[in-house]
Protein backbone atom coordinates (compact mmCIF):
# COMPACT_ATOMS: atom_id res chain seq x y z
CA UNK A 1 0.00 0.00 0.00
CA UNK A 2 3.06 2.36 0.97
CA UNK A 3 4.39 1.63 -2.48
CA UNK A 4 0.93 2.62 -4.63
CA UNK A 5 0.94 6.01 -2.35
CA UNK A 6 4.76 6.64 -2.90
CA UNK A 7 3.46 5.85 -6.80
CA UNK A 8 0.79 8.08 -6.55
CA UNK A 9 2.56 10.96 -4.71
CA UNK A 10 5.44 11.23 -7.64
CA UNK A 11 3.09 11.05 -10.49
CA UNK A 12 0.43 13.40 -8.97
CA UNK A 13 3.33 15.55 -7.62
CA UNK A 14 1.70 18.86 -8.85
CA UNK A 15 -1.40 17.74 -7.15
CA UNK A 16 -2.33 18.68 -3.37
CA UNK A 17 -1.71 16.17 -0.86
CA UNK A 18 -5.35 16.11 0.34
CA UNK A 19 -6.41 15.63 -3.09
CA UNK A 20 -3.72 12.50 -3.27
CA UNK A 21 -5.16 11.56 0.18
CA UNK A 22 -8.75 11.29 -1.21
CA UNK A 23 -7.60 10.33 -4.27
CA UNK A 24 -6.62 6.77 -2.94
CA UNK A 25 -9.17 6.95 -0.86
CA UNK A 26 -11.76 6.33 -3.71
CA UNK A 27 -9.25 3.96 -5.18
CA UNK A 28 -9.94 1.83 -2.47
CA UNK A 29 -13.34 1.72 -2.34
CA UNK A 30 -13.95 -1.89 -1.16
CA UNK A 31 -11.99 -0.58 1.94
CA UNK A 32 -9.74 -3.46 2.00
CA UNK A 33 -6.65 -1.52 1.96
CA UNK A 34 -5.29 -2.85 -1.19
CA UNK A 35 -6.42 -1.29 -4.86
CA UNK A 36 -7.07 -3.89 -7.37
CA UNK A 37 -6.61 -3.38 -10.78
CA UNK A 38 -10.27 -3.25 -11.67
CA UNK A 39 -10.62 -0.64 -9.02
CA UNK A 40 -7.14 1.52 -10.17
CA UNK A 41 -9.22 1.28 -13.88
CA UNK A 42 -12.61 2.51 -12.76
CA UNK A 43 -10.85 5.48 -11.00
CA UNK A 44 -8.05 6.24 -13.02
CA UNK A 45 -9.87 6.03 -16.59
CA UNK A 46 -12.24 8.59 -16.14
CA UNK A 47 -9.48 11.00 -13.94
CA UNK A 48 -7.25 11.08 -16.99
CA UNK A 49 -10.06 11.64 -19.28
CA UNK A 50 -10.85 14.49 -17.65
CA UNK A 51 -7.81 15.69 -17.33
CA UNK A 52 -6.95 15.30 -20.71
CA UNK A 53 -9.60 17.37 -21.45
CA UNK A 54 -8.71 20.12 -19.00
CA UNK A 55 -6.50 22.11 -21.53
CA UNK A 56 -6.29 25.06 -19.12
CA UNK A 57 -5.51 22.98 -16.48
CA UNK A 58 -7.60 24.49 -14.12
CA UNK A 59 -9.69 21.76 -12.72
CA UNK A 60 -12.19 22.75 -13.97
CA UNK A 61 -14.13 21.82 -17.45
CA UNK A 62 -15.82 25.07 -19.50
CA UNK A 63 -18.21 24.43 -21.92
CA UNK A 64 -16.00 23.76 -24.89
CA UNK A 65 -13.98 21.02 -22.82
CA UNK A 66 -16.74 19.28 -21.94
CA UNK A 67 -17.89 19.38 -25.32
CA UNK A 68 -14.47 17.49 -26.14
CA UNK A 69 -14.94 15.07 -23.50
CA UNK A 70 -18.01 13.67 -24.41
CA UNK A 71 -17.17 13.81 -28.07
CA UNK A 72 -14.21 11.59 -26.91
CA UNK A 73 -15.84 9.77 -24.85
CA UNK A 74 -19.19 8.85 -27.39
CA UNK A 75 -17.06 9.33 -30.41
CA UNK A 76 -19.64 11.56 -31.82
CA UNK A 77 -19.57 14.99 -31.74
CA UNK A 78 -22.37 16.21 -28.98
CA UNK A 79 -25.40 18.73 -29.00
CA UNK A 80 -25.23 22.18 -27.70
CA UNK A 81 -28.20 21.19 -26.38
CA UNK A 82 -26.29 18.05 -24.40
CA UNK A 83 -23.07 20.09 -23.59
Amino acid sequence: MAELKSELKLALKDIKPQIRDKLFEILDYDGKGAVSENEYLNVMKPWASFSATDINNDNELDSQELKTLIWLVDEVEPSEVRV
